[in-house]
Order: structure tokens, then sequence, then C-alpha cells
């Protein structure tokens, strides 16, 4: 069979699965395991593939039509330009977060740096590494407790050679003084920010992701209660904090920020128009 057929084999496994983008996940699959681009799919000169390689790429297909995400299959994504290696046990980097990247890039635009940073939560070290590719004179900390997550991000680092980014394997629930007051010119987070009762509620491909990385307590807010009142002070004077959140987070996130002497906050939507981002400055 050439790479045209098997893409359209696995096009139609991944529609009877219900996956919501077939036609992208099948080229990405054909990319992946053929080595097989868009303009190759469309080629006249067409080749046939091995069986060994067709067994693969359709064993992967059905995987991925049962729910089980695109990403971990691949084992990279890319992140605002940037590779990152990803597998089970690590948050997948969405470009949704690119919206607390950008609203906390727009802050430090009118700071003068070179920057202290800290990026909370850091999974894979999406955010750092991206922060690090547009601040390389940057000095970006990047703390993570899960051992799995820990582990890609010291590998991402390495693999992006972003020698500005340091790794700590910490707890932000408990670790904030180990830092001194007033140590970063900005704090970043996507934390975990789903109600735990909505864990079982999520779709399938999300279920398969680690609940560590999920799970923001009762109501959501654990995480941004402890940055609120233990990490806010570790800013400077001017400091900016950018949070992912959840779509209907936003008043709560930002009455706790003010609470602890947060200023200026902002609330930035996402593509889809929902409450995706809050931002302030520390006067």
């Amino acid at each position: 069979m050439t790479a045209k057929e098997i893409y359209l084999e696995i096009r139609d496994i991944l529609i009877s699965g219900g996956v919501d983008s077939p036609e992208n996940d099948a080229r990405e699959l054909i990319a992946r395991f053929l080595g097989e681009n868009r303009m190759a799919l469309a080629s006249a000169e067409a080749h046939d593939v091995s069986d060994s390689k067709r067994l693969a790429v359709i064993e992967a297909a059905k995987k991925r039509a049962g729910g089980y995400p695109l990403q971990y299959i691949l084992g990279s994504w890319s992140f605002m330009g940037i590779d990152l290696d990803v597998c089970e046990g690590v948050l997948i980097p969405r470009d949704d977060t690119e919206v607390c990247v950008r609203e906390c890039m727009a802050l430090l635009a009118k700071r003068h740096g070179p920057f202290r940073i800290i990026d909370l939560c850091s999974g894979s070290g999406a955010i750092a590494l991206a922060l690090s590719a547009y601040y390389p004179d940057a000095e970006i900390t990047a703390a993570e407790l899960s051992e799995t997550a820990f582990s890609v991000l010291c590998r991402n680092i390495e693999k992006n050679g972003a020698s500005n980014v340091r790794a700590v394997k910490e707890d932000i629930l408990t670790c904030a003084d180990i830092f001194p007051d007033g140590s970063f010119d900005a704090i970043i987070s996507n934390p975990p920010y789903i109600p735990s009762s909505e864990l079982q509620t999520l779709q399938r491909e999300v279920q398969s992701e680690p609940a560590m990385a999920l799970d923001g307590g009762a109501d959501g807010l654990d995480f941004y209660r402890a940055i609120a009142s233990l990490w806010v002070r570790k800013l400077k004077q001017g400091g900016i904090i950018a949070l992912e959140i959840g779509e209907e987070q936003s008043g709560s996130v930002c009455e706790l920020l003010e609470n602890n002497g947060v200023t200026g906050l902002r609330v930035t939507k996402d593509l889809g128009f929902l409450d995706r981002a809050v931002t302030g400055i520390v006067q």
C-alpha cells in the first residue's frame, strides 16, 4: 500500500473512533511512523510502504481512536515553536497556555532586564522554555514536584540547550520559603485547577493525563490560594504575576490576588473567548 492509501485507512479508523480532528491526527501519525509529510501524500509519485510500517501506524491509529492522546503516541509536541518531549505522567502542552505567556511577556516589555522568573508547576517545561527562547539572558527557575514530569523537564531543558533554565524538584505548596522575598521579576504558572469532583467528567483524552497536574482541590483553587498567600511576596516591587485559569475562575483568582497586594489585575480570554489568564503587578 502507498502512504496515501494508509492515510485514508487510518483516517477512517479515527473517524470511527470519534476523534475530533481525524485528518490532522492521521497526517501527524503518517509523519511520525512513515516519515511522509503533507506534500508527499499529495504527490503522484507514490511508493509502497512496508507491511511492518503499515501495521505500526495502524496500531497507533487504533490506540488514538480509543481515546489515547496523540501527543503521547508521538512522544513530542510543539509549544510556541519549542519542541518538547512528552509522555504519560506529564501534562500535555496546549495552545491555550500561550495566552498566559504572551500576557506575561507584554508586561515584562515594560520593565528592564535581565529578568529573574519562576515557573511554578512547570511540568514539561513548556512555559519556562518558551520564555527562555525569548529572554536568553533571563534567569529562569522551573519548579516541578512529579518525578516523571521533573525527568522530562530536565530532558527538555537539555534538548533545547536552555542553559538559563534551572529545574528544581519542589512542591510549590511548601517550598516558597527557600526563596527570599523580593527574589523575582515575574511569577508565572499553569497550576492544577480542575475541581476534584470534575476529574471524571473530563474528555477521555484528558483523563489519560496525570491527575496530579489537573486536580486543584475541592473548588479548583488550592494552588491559587497558595500562590497568592506564599508566592506574591517573592516578587520585587513592580513584579509581575501571570496565571492560567479555568474559564469560571477569574473572579475568585482576582480576589485572592487583590487581597494579597496585587494590583492592575487583568483577565485575558483565549481564542474560544473563554477567560484563560489573570495577570497583575505588585506595587
